[in-house]
């Protein structure tokens, strides 16, 4: 019966967010079937409504935006990315130079001890964080709590910078022209086989990323172009928005209020110091100042890819910086701890900020 009665609210909750998606893109809100179903589910969750959604609902939803995305790798794309290599590496250090400064504010704040902070603020997958957190020795719940948190509000706020800077074509918007649906299916399926090798080896991420690969074979090699067919599309941002919103747990934030409370804080200073990056990027580049804000936002892949999409904003540069972002902090969490607290960085950023190890 429990079971029973929690996928009966998890549907009725899906339906309610389908009809807020609906309702904003009626009304022409952009990022409407993302962020919609995002409020409505984190405000149901938030409330006490035990909303689990099946994760097959998130991986088709990272499948077919990693499907839209990869169309756009054509040969000239994927040739101008390799120059922005450097400068992806980059963005990604200085992210998790900046994530040491937040976590160590962080422990002292939150009252937690340094090694749980370090991995809690990383922008690094909420699995792999707390994965490998755990392992060295950090508690699981404040990891989790945060990282929901950031990737919540990031969701949510980032966007809604963006809009601000006006209507969304601040570059020009692709083709009308809508792949045919046997090669969407094809490469919707290929997307999952070769999503699930990549999962095989542990790569972060490997729906999102595998459709992106899959996909760019065959458009950097001309023999597929346009752009997804939208209602495709929007159903996918829904099941992304949906999944985000649905981590919002009251259950997990109730238990650790001061955890809650403090990361809030110190993920919007994180947030406020990679916008000030992404300007000086941009002043640098040549890059748009919105798609610099995406590149280097500490959010989460599937999310900064659908807001980039939505925008048409240099969707393939702002990949590029998320993904060697996410192979660089994931793959390596543990040996930035290992080489910070040899050196004594840790200790150093300690002393500056004036805290006290708990732990």
């Amino acid at each position: 019966m429990k079971a029973w009665k929690r996928l009966s609210t998890t549907t009725l909750a899906f339906g309610l967010a389908a009809l807020a998606g609906f309702s904003g893109a009626a009304y022409h809100i952009p990022l409407a079937w993302m962020l919609g179903p995002l409020l409505v589910a984190a405000c149901l969750s938030a409330a006490g409504f035990d909303l689990r959604p099946n994760e097959n609902v998130r991986k088709f939803g990272q499948l077919t935006i990693g499907t839209a995305v990869g169309l756009t790798m054509t040969a000239s794309v994927l040739a101008e990315l390799g120059g922005w290599l450097p400068l992806m590496v980059l963005s990604a250090l200085v992210s998790v130079m900046m994530s040491c400064v937040a976590g160590v504010i962080l422990a002292r704040q939150a009252r937690l001890d340094q090694k749980t902070a370090f991995f809690a603020s990383l922008p690094g997958g909420l699995a792999e964080m707390g994965n490998i957190g755990v392992q060295m020795g950090a508690q699981a719940e404040p990891i989790a709590i945060v990282h929901t948190l950031r990737v919540t509000i990031v969701a949510l706020t980032i966007p809604s910078i963006l809009l601000a800077f006006g209507t969304p074509d601040f570059a020009v918007a692709p083709g009308t022209r809508i792949v045919d649906p046997y090669w969407t299916v094809g490469l919707i399926v290929g997307g999952a086989a070769f999503a699930y090798f990549l999962g095989r080896i542990r790569l972060n991420n490997p729906y999102m990323i595998g459709a992106i690969l899959f996909t760019a074979i065959f458009a950097s090699r001309g023999l597929v172009a346009g752009k997804m067919y939208h209602p495709l599309f929007a159903v996918a941002q829904l099941m992304i928005g949906f999944a985000v919103g649905c981590r919002f747990r009251r259950d997990i934030l109730a238990k650790l209020p001061r955890v809650a409370f403090f990361s809030v804080i110190s993920i919007f200073g994180l947030g406020t110091v990679m916008v000030g990056f992404a300007l000086l990027l941009s002043l640098t580049t040549g890059l748009t100042y919105p798609a610099a804000i995406l590149a280097t936002s500490p959010g989460g892949l599937s999310e900064m890819t659908v807001t980039a999409e939505i925008l048409h904003l240099a969707v393939p540069t702002v990949v590029g910086f998320q993904v060697v972002r996410g192979i660089l902090v994931n793959s390596l969490a543990s040996h930035y701890y290992a080489l910070l607290t040899r050196y004594g960085v840790l200790d150093f950023l300690q002393r500056v900020f004036g805290s006290s190890d708990p732990g």
